[in-house]
């Protein structure tokens, strides 16, 4: 690139060597290179870029708006503390039915524990509010059943189960004829009972 005194030379114009600097700082201030020129062109366009996407992101949020301006807004807040009510709600039913599923569970351990014969008829007599209400509950079932095997009224609820017979004996009995035979069924005995 040329030196802006060789160009003048070149046209026949000449500025003397104490004139030089002030020349050559008033072109300075006053005149941009094509490079300048061209760096500042390209950011102007960078600049209308962003104007243009800036006014189509506006254009499509007012359009987003436009959607929503004849919502009930306090209707949806209402509605979202209603829905938001009503999951508390809801957990507080599930929590309760888990609560109340381990506390039976435990109850139900405790008396097979406890060798509970019958343990519909030794819940009757636990008070189940209370001690689900503890903050012990297993310590505390396990006193409350304590109580109970040692009780007249209610001991004999607890202990080994009784075996149930067993044997080979026949349910209405043997039935003889009179000759001295035995039957070996109902029909045969029924068959010599009306002959």
């Amino acid at each position: 690139m040329k030196n802006i005194f060789e160009i003048m030379k070149e046209y026949g114009l000449e500025v003397p060597e104490d004139k030089k600097k002030d020349f050559e700082k008033a072109v300075l201030e006053n005149y941009k290179t094509q490079t300048d020129y061209d760096n500042q062109t390209k950011k102007l366009d960078a600049a209308n870029e962003t104007i243009k996407a800036n006014d189509t992101a506006m254009k499509d949020l007012q359009t987003q708006l436009d959607g929503f301006k004849d919502v009930d807004v306090t209707g949806l807040n209402k509605r979202i503390s209603d829905l938001e009510e009503e999951k508390k709600n809801i957990q507080k039913d599930y929590d309760s039915k888990i609560a109340d599923r381990d506390f039976s569970d435990l109850v139900k351990e405790s008396i097979a524990a406890a060798k509970g014969k019958n343990p519909k008829a030794i819940m009757a007599l636990l008070d189940v509010n209370a001690l689900k209400a503890s903050k012990n509950q297993k310590e505390d079932i396990a006193v409350a059943l304590k109580t109970l095997t040692e009780a007249e009224d209610s001991k004999m609820l607890f202990g080994e189960p009784e075996p149930n017979p067993v044997g080979t004996g026949n349910l209405i009995g043997q039935v003889h004829k009179t000759t001295g035979q035995s039957t070996d069924t109902l029909k045969d005995a029924l068959k010599e009972k009306y002959k």
